[in-house]
């Protein structure tokens, strides 16, 4: 009888799902009235075949994927497994091996399980192995050169949260790794997850791969990151803009970086966060106009985008420790 119901319910979840094999819905129900008479003793005779069960389930399969519900199956070796924040692909490579320069259209986050290699991105050559943790961002070349006992991966393509999370609190398009003995532990627990693969190891891992990610925040928090371009690019901008305000998020938009970067950048380099920069820029303006014209301190303050004469006072004296009319007269 257990034969007889599954087939019952394989059959009746085809109809539900409205999977349109008529000829594989036939052999199903042709296995099911078999083996009905079989059981009743009108035809002795073996089990049948269970392949067109096997079938009908991957019919059902492929009908939930085309609905965008998919029933994912791990192989052992390459899966596609859906998350909460994620759709991840786990991958080994060869020893000795090598992958060529190339891109991806999407970003995504590596954890290394095991091995090791070389990857050549943004003009850098990183060491990556089961402590690494890295980004890859969409479009960006890169190459890997894998060791004497290849590597296996974790490939992670955020969904919307995760990638909002990861763009807005990393160097992202830096493509940013960092080796660490707590990424170490959340991937092999990762990859216990992954042996075990029960009914609750989807949500653990998806759990774990964000603690990645606040574990790579945590490392890149304090690192230095090339920032120099960063910081002549934003200088460029407001210069351009030719001492009018602009806000550090747009700023950050044209510059395609997060703010939290360029302040420390700024802070680094120039000893200053980008809005005082800014208002020193405005002052020299102001400066300049005093100097050079004799038009009224008020029109020079809108002209270099201070609300009133007022602000441009108090900007002035402290930048350059007088009042614009003092300045003019000792220019």
């Amino acid at each position: 009888m257990k034969f007889t119901k599954f087939c019952r319910e394989i059959f009746c979840k085809s109809r539900e799902k409205g999977a349109v094999n008529s000829e594989l819905l036939a052999r199903v129900k042709g296995c099911f009235d078999q083996e009905s008479r079989r059981e009743e003793g009108v035809e002795p005779g073996t089990c049948p075949d269970s392949a067109p069960m096997n079938q009908a389930l991957d019919v059902l399969d492929s009908r939930q994927a085309a609905s965008q519900q998919p029933v994912r199956r791990y192989d052992g070796s390459m899966t596609d497994e859906p998350s909460h924040s994620a759709s991840l692909c786990y991958r080994t490579y060869a020893a000795n091996s090598s992958i060529a320069s190339h891109i991806h259209a999407t970003p995504s986050l590596t954890v290394v399980l095991g091995g090791g290699y070389e990857e050549t991105i943004g003009g850098r050559v990183a060491v990556q192995d089961c402590r690494s943790a890295l980004i890859c961002p969409e479009g960006l070349p890169h190459a890997q050169r894998f060791w004497a006992h290849g590597a296996r991966k974790i490939i992670v393509t955020p969904a919307a949260d995760l990638l909002d999370y990861l763009v807005t609190t990393l160097p992202f398009r830096a493509a940013p790794a960092t080796r660490s003995t707590p990424i170490q532990k959340l991937a092999a627990r990762i990859d216990a997850e992954r042996r075990t693969n029960d009914a609750f190891s989807r949500g653990a891992i998806a759990g774990l791969i964000w603690q990645v990610a606040a574990e790579m925040g945590r490392d890149l928090a304090g690192a230095s990151v090339p920032t120099s371009v960063i910081v002549r690019r934003a200088c460029a901008v407001i210069d351009a803009v030719q001492g009018q305000v602009i806000s550090v998020a747009a700023l950050c938009r044209v510059i395609d970086c997060h703010p939290a970067t360029l302040t420390r950048a700024f802070r680094r380099e120039l000893g200053c966060t980008p809005g005082e920069y800014q208002r020193r820029s405005r002052v020299q303006k102001a400066a300049d106009m005093l100097k050079a014209t004799r038009l009224p301190i008020a029109q020079v303050a809108a002209g270099c985008g201070f609300c009133d004469q007022a602000h441009l006072a108090r900007s002035f004296h402290a930048v350059l420790g007088c009042s614009p009319s003092e300045y003019r007269k000792r220019a």
